[in-house]
């Protein structure tokens, strides 16, 4: 593009490709963040796969059935006693996992911002045609971050503020490493079920008219490990996106210590959203080119955000897409 000044590419070697995150946005997104510093993470349920948390689930359900065989050979006193009162205790069994991720998704809440991982070098230069779609309707612009500078950002603010934020590529297999983080915490998996039987085989208590929280023994570690499987587990149907999520996980609703929350109007849907601290995690000194997305007026585009890169005193280069794509 020789009407673009000062145009160039970065150099491309398996390296930069695998350092490279690409957060798109629309050109009010991209003005935002500059302006700020701050970048947004949404709640997890307004994400746009409707099947959000959704793709792991059932991943403990065996375990919990396993177990509920094991008590009927052996002639627990607790499945008797739910046998005589007419209840199929695999019921239990089969809805235990779900009954943990409810509690614990009705007392926090996962905020999370994505970023795109290039497969090849043509994605690595100019985007994934597909993210221009989705997010270009002005044209669109692509952050590109490092990936390095991000998680070294992610311990200074964790180390200042002790928020826990998380970078973390997404699985689109059921069979993934976080699977297995889950399946270091078995025994204590299997003793919160079974204290969850002994609540429910006890005589009904009409002045006690709540249970235990099932999620009481499992917080810290078997807990995290439950979320971060499902957060980071998606549907295989959106593999091309080769995504990486930034997420938070805080308490619902915000209390003293986390992120405050706001919200923003999406065709009708209230999303809430959490902001980076500006003071703590410095997200710009993360961001290494700016891509101008293929649209209309491309070279007064490129110009423009190189004026405004340059007033802001950022280091920050510019580059723009080569992907001969008309929006109609």
């Amino acid at each position: 593009m020789r009407e673009l000044p000062n145009h160039f590419q970065p150099q491309y070697t398996d390296a930069s490709r695998e350092d490279a995150l690409f957060h798109y946005t629309t050109a009010d997104g991209l003005n935002g963040i500059l302006g700020t510093g701050e970048i947004w993470g949404t709640a997890y349920y307004c994400a746009n796969d409707e099947s959000e948390l959704a793709a792991g689930k059932g991943i403990l359900s065996p375990l919990f059935r396993s177990t509920t065989h094991k008590l009927i050979d052996a002639n627990d006193s607790r499945v008797l006693t739910l046998w005589q009162r007419g209840i199929d205790i695999y019921e239990y069994a089969d809805n235990f996992e779900q009954r943990v991720v409810g509690e614990a998704l009705s007392l926090l809440c996962a905020y999370i911002t994505c970023f795109c991982k290039p497969t090849n070098e043509e994605d690595f230069q100019h985007g994934l045609l597909s993210q221009w779609r989705g997010y270009g309707v002005d044209g669109g612009y692509a952050l590109h971050f490092s990936r390095k500078k991000l998680l070294a950002a992610i311990e200074s603010a964790t180390n200042t503020d002790e928020f826990g934020y998380e970078l973390q590529d997404v699985y689109y297999k059921i069979e993934n490493p976080l699977k297995t983080e889950i399946f270091k915490h078995t025994d204590t998996f299997i003793n919160a079920y079974t204290e969850f039987l002994d609540e429910v085989v006890k005589l009904l208590d009409f002045d006690k008219m709540t249970m235990p929280s099932p999620i009481n023994g499992l917080t810290g570690g078997p807990l995290e490990a439950l979320l971060d499987y499902l957060i980071h587990t998606k549907n295989k149907h959106f593999l091309e996106e080769r995504e990486c999520r930034l997420s938070l996980v805080q308490l619902v609703p915000a209390s003293t210590g986390c992120q405050p929350v706001q919200y923003f109007n999406r065709g009708g849907l209230l999303v809430p959203y959490i902001k980076t601290p500006r003071s703590t995690f410095n997200i710009l000194d993360c961001i290494e080119w700016i891509i101008v997305g293929p649209g209309p007026r491309m070279s007064a585009r490129f110009k423009s955000v190189s004026q405004l890169i340059k007033q802001s005193g950022l280091k920050i280069k510019v580059r723009a897409s080569h992907i001969p794509f008309t929006r109609y």
